[in-house]
């Protein structure tokens, strides 16, 4: 696993790369009990950076910590523990007491007695998107990656770190060769790559649909064109900074995943946007498998859990690997080809952000087709819509300086001044910041914010 940089608890704990070992016997205790439990790259960040905090608190080394006479350690676990829970991080103070008991417990100090931290776990429900609201959120999607990337996750089922660890060159001869469904084969070394990117190392097979693969395609182009040649080695998916910038040697983040699956909920009209996960598109992908096939039936149970990436009795693995052409076949049986109806809103707003995304040509054309409409009217709907935008920008200041100005004819002493601005969605956040407050969001993708001061404040800041 190649890194750029080092996580700060790595130094804390003297730990190797592959946080197999540290110059601590302690530390090493608890990796070793770590291992038997499974080895997850998600425990083993957690429990650290953990005990590193706890390392710093105390300021005392690990081997110094298990030293201490049980009384001592007890009393040293529970006063950090109570600086979060002052903080009103109940759960965090929660969480930590069970790691470091766990930390002690496997360097012979057993049975801490703590006191524990009543905490209220969330309330709020993972919001998983039905197969027509996934579709719909790739159709609002920001970008071809974008959208890509959601219908990949909704036809495949991987795993958010697994996603962001395949390489253009898996899948490379398969997409030359037009190939639907797209086999990807998850094995345990992808954890080089990503860490955490295959869950206790089991070994599998997922797809890529047809309308995933076709999406990717397009965003391969795209991506193509933009930085001429496509390496074998970059991933599949980069991390993009901006129009025409990208970064073709970096992953996308986990957490840009998440942003960008949200923004995707919230655009197509999910009210409850804010509890939709990327995990929740994994649950996307076995309620498809659990609808059957359209021509009737079920899929196999086995089927299922063999493609989710869940673990196999050892009689069973071996045969779904061997007769990988059998499972595609049951694969494409399954119903992928609902798609939503658009309103003629949704319309308009997919062009507005076609327009404000700078859309290229080889972008327009499966727009177009999917909204069952010509290039050309999109163009003339562009060319409509900027006319109305600036004409409404221009409408709705004319009306906010009229008001302003009534208002000052009325009152010509009043010290209170009004001020209006139009900015972009970018901008609009260090307004509201300042004071400023939201007014309107027009259709031509500007806000409408206006702020209200004191002139005398003014004067008298000048003269201070």
């Amino acid at each position: 696993m190649i890194r750029l940089s080092r996580f700060w608890f790595e130094d804390v704990l003297h730990l190797d790369d592959e946080w197999d070992s540290s110059k601590y016997d302690s530390v090493n205790n608890w990796i070793k009990a770590i291992k038997r439990r499974g080895n997850s790259y998600a425990t083993k960040r957690s429990y650290f950076k953990c005990l590193a905090r706890f390392v710093k608190y105390s300021k005392l080394d690990p081997d110094a910590l298990i030293k201490l006479r049980k009384k001592d350690v007890e009393g040293k676990v529970q006063a950090f523990c109570d600086t979060y829970a002052e903080r009103r991080k109940l759960r965090s103070a929660h969480i930590f007491t069970g790691y470091l008991r766990s930390f002690f417990k496997h360097n012979g100090i057993k049975d801490l007695d703590l006191d524990g931290y009543k905490w209220k776990r969330s309330r709020t429900a993972e919001r998983v998107p039905t197969k027509q609201e996934a579709y719909k959120m790739a159709i609002m999607a920001s970008s071809l990656r974008d959208k890509a990337i959601i219908l990949c996750a909704v036809q495949s089922g991987l795993r958010n770190a697994t996603l962001r660890s395949l390489k253009y060159g898996d899948i490379k001869d398969q997409l030359e060769a037009n190939k639907t469904p797209i086999s990807i084969h998850i094995t345990p070394s992808l954890k080089d790559r990503v860490p955490g990117a295959a869950k206790e190392d089991v070994e599998y097979y997922t797809f890529f649909g047809p309308q995933s693969s076709e999406a990717l395609k397009l965003y391969l182009e795209e991506r193509a064109r933009k930085q001429e040649s496509i390496d074998d080695e970059e991933p599949l998916f980069v991390a993009e900074g901006g129009y025409n910038n990208i970064n073709p040697n970096r992953h996308i983040t986990e957490d840009t995943l998440q942003r960008l699956v949200k923004k995707a909920a919230r655009r197509a009209g999910i009210k409850e946007w804010k509890n939709v996960k990327f995990h929740s598109l994994r649950k996307t992908f076995r309620s498809i498998l659990d609808s059957g096939y359209t021509s009737g039936g079920q899929m196999a149970e086995d089927d299922k859990e063999f493609l989710m990436g869940h673990t196999l009795p050892s009689h069973k693995a071996p045969y779904h690997n061997a007769n990988l052409e059998t499972l595609a076949q049951r694969y494409t049986q399954v119903d992928w080809q609902e798609k939503p109806t658009l309103t003629k809103e949704e319309v308009r707003t997919e062009v507005i952000a076609a327009l404000m995304g700078k859309i290229s040509d080889i972008e327009l054309a499966p727009i177009a087709e999917k909204l069952s409409i010509s290039p050309e009217q999109i163009r003339t709907m562009i060319r409509r819509i900027r006319e109305e935008g600036r004409e409404e920008e221009t409408e709705v200041l004319i009306k906010s300086e009229r008001k302003q100005r009534q208002k000052k004819d009325n009152n010509p002493g009043n010290p209170i001044k009004n001020e209006s601005k139009l900015v972009t969605e970018e901008e609009v956040t260090e307004y509201i910041n300042n004071g400023w407050d939201l007014i309107k969001e027009l259709n031509s993708g500007k806000i409408l914010i206006k702020r209200i001061s004191d002139t005398r404040q003014t004067v008298q800041n000048r003269f201070q």
